[in-house]
């Protein structure tokens, strides 16, 4: 058996520029569409929660992953945005170029799905937010028994275990693991907020496996991106045969073909009914909890916040950076990610601000900054069940 996994040339983001004026766009599409042309590159319309958005690329990996992603639109419904990825054009960095006056996109000399896909996102975000009044947000939401939980947070503090744990509940279903849409004219016709998520998969960290092994199974069967095939291209081989990872025996020595936790930023596209099954998943959740995470050795284990405390925590977006989220003479290191959004494109602090204020306090949504890093998972879990009762 073989994994059906793509290693792409920059496995990480690469060096961007989101606000590329009209005509300087329009010489790089020129560069863009010829290659594009030369390879009789395939097209695909995406269906964002009513927002088409448009891939024309020549990388198979990510033309099968969109695919895989997102809701089909009808290849006769009317573009709103477009991503053009070049790959193979001589004489260009890899690079992303953004024109927020087209709504376009244009990547040149990447097939990382990874940025590809938070870019259709954005896109499809900054019309919503400008024209429906919908927020974009960059968490994961699971619904309760019929009452709706979202959790933002930054990389490496918990967010996915802590929505397995909501879904595993005998109520609970998932949403989605990454991505919430919340669109608040319906808010103000039925009086409370809906969450909703535009995509069909889940486009997983594979390192999960490493603390739910039962994945395995799923990865293997599954389309997969910068998987470790080889064990010299793994930095976390200790001694001949140990994992500095897991304390345990190296997983090629076991005389497995792959490793799933070598890499931080290994993926794998899931369907979210493969993971879970189609009774554990739905497509909107009745928002009743916003849960924020940190990870120190210093703060409490459980702040309530007002709309205030919220807004302040989430415009500054404190986190660590990870390997595969940023430049790599960042990892290790803090940073900054307003609102724990690294898919805005078009970053309005006031109109986000906006947006969470109402939900916390138009929408009496509550708000819970919980911290991994001095309580237990099972701990924590315990905290949004117990607010959650209260909703």
């Amino acid at each position: 058996m073989k994994v059906d996994n793509y290693t792409t040339a920059s496995t990480a983001r690469v060096n961007s520029d989101k606000n590329v004026p009209r005509a300087k766009f329009e010489t790089l599409k020129e560069v863009a569409e010829k290659k594009l042309l030369e390879s009789r590159a395939p097209r695909s319309k995406a269906n964002l929660n009513g927002v088409t958005v448009e891939f024309y690329g020549n990388s198979m990996h990510q033309y099968d992953f969109w695919k895989l992603n997102w809701k089909k639109a009808p290849d006769s419904a009317h573009t709103d945005a477009k991503i053009y990825s070049a790959h193979g054009v001589e004489r260009y960095e890899p690079a992303a170029y953004y024109c927020p006056e087209l709504h376009e996109s244009i990547f040149f000399n990447t097939e990382y799905y990874g940025q590809c896909k938070s870019w259709a996102l954005g896109m499809a975000a900054a019309i919503m937010e400008e024209n429906r009044n919908t927020h974009s947000i960059h968490g994961a939401c699971v619904d309760v028994s019929g009452r709706g939980v979202i959790i933002v947070a930054p990389t490496g503090t918990g967010k996915t275990t802590q929505a397995f744990k909501l879904m595993e509940l005998p109520g609970g279903r998932i949403v989605g693991d990454d991505w919430v849409y919340i669109d608040h004219n319906e808010g103000e016709q039925f009086g409370h907020l809906i969450g909703r998520q535009p995509e069909k998969s889940l486009y997983m960290r594979t390192e999960t496996q490493m603390s739910k092994p039962w994945l395995r199974k799923i990865f293997d069967e599954s389309k997969c991106e910068n998987v470790t095939t080889k064990k010299e291209n793994c930095e976390f081989t200790q001694g001949p045969t140990g994992c500095k990872l897991t304390g345990g025996k190296c997983v090629f020595d076991e005389g497995l073909q792959w490793c799933y936790y070598a890499f931080g930023n290994s993926r794998a596209l899931v369907p979210r009914e493969k993971v879970f099954g189609r009774g554990k998943v739905t497509d909107q959740a009745r928002i009743k909890l916003l849960v924020l995470l940190r990870r120190d050795d210093k703060s409490p284990p459980e702040v309530h916040l007002d709309a205030d405390g919220a807004i302040e925590i989430l415009r500054k977006g404190e986190y660590m950076v990870r390997p595969g989220a940023g430049p790599k003479e960042m990892w290790g290191k803090l940073a900054g990610e307003p609102w724990y959004n690294p898919y805005l494109l078009l970053l309005d602090h006031a109109r986000q601000e906006q947006f969470f204020r109402r939900m916390i306090s138009k929408f009496h949504v509550k708000c819970l900054l919980l911290n991994t890093g001095v309580d237990s998972i099972e701990g924590t879990h315990k905290r949004i069940i117990s607010m959650l009762d209260t909703a």
